[in-house]
């Protein structure tokens, strides 16, 4: 399993998500939301993006059995 840190800033890098919203949105400081970063996510901050993303936290674990439940979440 990789860093599940550096997965989620690759996940917003890609999909050109502005990491200065989410700093003002969820006081998450933009260096954690950086693909090279060498800071870890807290467990709150992890969840809360996943939240504000629309993303299942189980889909950054590639070592999680019965991803195929894992669904991006809707009407939030």
């Amino acid at each position: 399993m990789g860093n599940v840190t550096k997965e989620i800033a690759k996940y917003i890098l890609e999909q050109k998500i502005s990491a200065d919203m989410i700093e003002k949105e969820l006081h998450i400081p933009k260096r954690k939301l950086d693909a090279g970063t060498e800071e870890n996510l807290t467990a709150e901050e992890f969840l809360m993006l996943c939240v504000y993303l629309k993303i299942c936290p189980e889909s950054f674990y590639s070592s999680v059995e019965g991803l195929e439940n894992c669904y991006k979440l809707k009407n939030l």
